[in-house]
This record gives C-alpha cells, structure tokens and sequence, in this order.
C-alpha cells in the first residue's frame, strides 16, 4: 500500500528505512522548463524545511541561512497563476497567517504589496474564504517577517517531495497467515498442546472477539483507564529532547492505548508533529483496526504498519535501522509481555538490535504473594477462584470451535502455572478441556496466559541484560497498586 504524504513536516527529515524512487539525470534534462523550475522549487522548499527543523545551534548563522533560503524562494518562484495546491487544512492556514503577520506588525496591505496581491485576497485567506494558489504560497514562504514554516502550511507532497511516494505498509520477511492458520489447525486436531500466543489471534473471527473483551465494560476501567501515561509521557519527553519520536507499537491490538499515549505525548514534545508511528501485528485484522483508530484520533501523526510478529523485529529493517535526528520508543503494551515464551531472552537476543540510547515502555501485573509460595498464590490472587469472563471463553473457544475437528463441549479453566521463568514471577494458564463427538480421549490445550510480575526483581535481571529501568510508576484500579508501567533504556 502506498500513499502520497499529505503533509511535508517530514518529508525532509526521511528516516533511513524509507526508500525513496530517484530521478535520474537524464529525466531532468528531459523535462520542459517549467518541470524543472518546479523541481527547483521543490528542493528550496526542502532545504527551507530542513534549516527550519535544525536546533540553531548547529548553523552558524541560523536565521542569516534561513533568510537566504527564502530570498532564493523568492527569486525562482512562479510567474503564472498556477493551481492552488493541496490537501491544506485552510482553516488552519488562515489563522496562522492571521496570527503570524500580526504578531509582526504588519498591515494587510503592506503584507499585499510584498506578495504582488491586494490586500482583500490576504483577508479571503485569512478567513480561509479563498485558496491561495501555488506561486502566493511560495511567496509567502518567501517572507522572511512572517517566519512560516513549511508545516504550518502543510504543503502537500507535489510541492515538498517533487511527487515522491513513500510505503506506509509492509509485510514481514517471515509473515505466513496461511501457514500459521494450518498450524494452528494442526495443533488443535492434536490429542493436547500448547498454541503458540500469536495464533490465539491469526484467525479473522478471533480478532473480533478479542476486540469485543478488551473493549468489555469490565476491561476498560480496570486495565486501561488507570495508565499513568500522562506522567510517563513527561518523563518519555525529557530523554527525547529536542530530536523527533519514532514510536515502534509492538502488537497493538484495537491502537487505543497506542493512540492516547501519543496524545499525551504530544503536549509534551519539542517537536510533536514530527513524532511518527509504526503499529506491528501478526493480526492483519487488529492491525487494520488499530491503524483506522490512529488515523482518525491522531491524523497530524504519520502511521505505519508493519504485518508480523514482533518475534522477528531483528529482520524489519524499517523498524529497527539506526536512526539520525530520532529518538525511538518501542511500546509493548496491553500486558502483551505475556505472549513472550521467555520475557529475558526477548530482551537479551531479539531486541540485541536495539541501539544504545533507545526506549522500550510496557506495562504488567504485579506478583500478588512471592512465587515460591504457591499456596499464598492461590490464597491471595483473585484469578484461581474464578472462571473466565464470557466473552473471554467466547475468545478462547472460538478457535477450537471453528478447527477442531469433533469437537462437542468445551470447559476453559484457570490453572497455576509451572514454576519458572523471570525471577519473582508466577502466571496462570487458561486450559481448554475438550470433549469430542465420537467418544475418543478428551483433549487439553493451553490457550492462554496470565503472568504476575515482581517489578523490582524483573527490573535487576533485565539490568544484567543491558536494559535499565529508567522509570517505574505503579498504579491500579481504587489507588490499588496492583500493576506497573516500566520505562527501560538500552545501555
């Protein structure tokens, strides 16, 4: 899938996992004039963009180089009367003119006779009644009083990236829905086993009622309406400082979360608009919902998605590349830590790809007695004693329903997990038990699973891994704390 940009914030400030087409010299040479003074105009604009985005610092006359760029804008732009460019939110456009050239000082008809207008068409554009055409935006750019920058005008890709088009859409190396679909049929025609947690997913109907449990009334203010992502966010905000957010979503699932968190971030930001998302999921139905929620909740955000499992982050480039300029925050959230067969191997081999210096926040549940006492667990932790809500057994049956060839009853039920894995953690596991038509043995499946974390121990054996914990902020329904959102930096 690809797409035009529809705004040139980043178009200068391309990361290096996307891949431009290039125009060939001889192209250039081809081209009438007038293609070849809009592709001048274009790289100006770029250049302009560029200089504007740098910290002054690093340009030894920053606003000197500025202008210049703007003078040269000046002289290359365009003699006719060009069409009017776009997608623009001319709403926006008009009150930031509006309030720039105010700001300055100017009149309206000083700003006219500057641009080659009369003084009504600045008004029809600052009550956004009127669409100023190409060659009046590049003058305007050109006005070095009014200190626009090419984002606040959002121009559209035809004039900030000379007609590039940049994927907004990949597919994982490894990613095989056909063949994780006959796994998963093959594991539940098996007499028992374990699913592997990203299949519990893969099938359509599967995401439907994984969308409607966590959008139950009972998931809601329980698990996601306690995140402390406000206060996160400030601390997320200081270790980006003044260079742009490239947030990595890692199974997303409805984006919600996802897009709140991003939300927060953006009041806390230097440079909010350049913050970019890419959501990755093995579910191409989650990811497709989540991708339609960040869109419509946070459109000024550029969003990516990214079909596969997070198992193979090492061999998605477009994730994991180096990155100048940016900042990157891996987000596991949605206690998706879960799905992981061994949390410390993830961390230690799987996200050896890491560069020092980036940022992975999650969230957990937490140890509710110590893990070597499992008779306290089993006292204490509400889970043992209960059954399933109902639209979790929907979720969990579903697939042993629809692939499980004889099946008549299921029964799903919570059970102590073995002993094992991170130190000072216990879980549950949500069993299936199976009863078929034909009257052959039942069967048994582990669907799924629940881990309780000991924050302080899980944050010393990540540290011995090379991943500090930068940030812990507990929380829970009713002032209980009963989970965590951890923040760790790659050292």
């Amino acid at each position: 899938m690809l797409r035009q940009p529809e705004s040139s914030e980043h178009d200068s400030t391309e990361p290096e996992h996307v891949m431009l087409p290039q125009t060939s010299n001889q192209e250039s040479l081809l081209e009438d004039p007038v293609g070849q003074l809009s592709r001048v105009q274009s790289k100006l604009v770029d250049t302009l963009h560029a200089l504007q985005l740098l910290p002054t610092h690093l340009v030894k006359d920053h606003n000197r180089a500025v202008r210049a760029v703007q003078e040269a804008l000046t002289l290359v732009g365009d003699t006719d009367g060009s069409e009017a460019i776009g997608p623009i939110d001319w709403v926006k456009f008009g009150e930031r003119l509006h309030q720039r050239r105010t700001t300055a000082g100017l009149t309206q008809e000083w700003l006219a006779e500057r641009v080659g207008v009369t003084a009504t068409t600045i008004r029809q554009l600052e009550h956004h009644t009127r669409r100023a055409r190409r060659s009046l935006m590049l003058k305007l750019l050109a006005v070095p009083e009014l200190n626009l920058r090419v984002s606040d005008i959002e121009l559209s890709a035809e004039m900030s990236a000379g007609y590039r088009l940049s994927p907004t859409s990949w597919l994982g190396m490894t990613y095989d829905p056909v063949g994780m679909v006959t796994q998963l049929a093959d594991t539940l025609n098996g007499q028992s086993g374990q699913l592997e947690q990203t299949l519990v997913y893969i099938d359509h109907q599967s995401a439907k009622d994984w969308l409607t449990t966590c959008n139950s009334p009972e998931y809601g203010p329980v698990f996601r309406d306690t995140l402390p992502l406000a206060a996160m966010s400030r601390r997320i905000a200081d270790l980006v400082g003044s260079q742009a957010l490239t947030l990595n979503a890692l199974g997303p699932g409805d984006g919600r979360t996802e897009a709140l968190l991003i939300k927060h971030l953006q009041s806390q930001l230097r440079m909010p608009k350049q913050t970019e998302l890419f959501l990755l999921d093995v579910s191409h139905s989650l990811l497709n919902t989540a991708y339609r929620h960040c869109c419509e909740t946070i459109p000024d955000i550029r969003t990516y998605t990214v079909h596969g499992s997070f198992l193979d982050l090492p061999k998605m480039s477009m994730l994991v590349n180096p990155l100048r300029g940016r900042t990157r925050l891996f987000a596991m959230l949605g206690y998706t830590l879960i799905n992981l067969n061994d949390e410390l191997r993830f961390f230690r081999d799987t996200l050896s790809c890491c560069s020092p210096g980036e940022l992975f926040l999650f969230d957990l549940q937490i140890a509710r007695a110590p893990s070597s006492d499992r008779q306290k667990i089993l006292k204490l932790d509400p889970v043992p004693s209960s059954k399933p809500r109902a639209s979790q057994v929907t979720f969990l049956s579903g697939p042993i329903r629809r692939y499980c060839h004889g099946a008549e009853d299921i029964d799903i039920r919570w059970e102590l997990a073995p002993t094992g894995g991170v130190p000072g953690s216990y879980g549950f596991d949500a069993i299936a038990r199976v009863k078929m038509r034909d009257g052959s043995p039942e069967r048994r499946f582990l669907m799924f699973r629940v881990r309780r974390y000991d924050p302080k121990l899980l944050s010393e054996s990540l540290a011995e891994i090379g991943w500090k914990t930068i940030e812990r902020i507990d929380y829970g329904p009713e002032s209980k704390n009963t989970m965590s959102l951890m923040l760790l930096q790659k050292q």
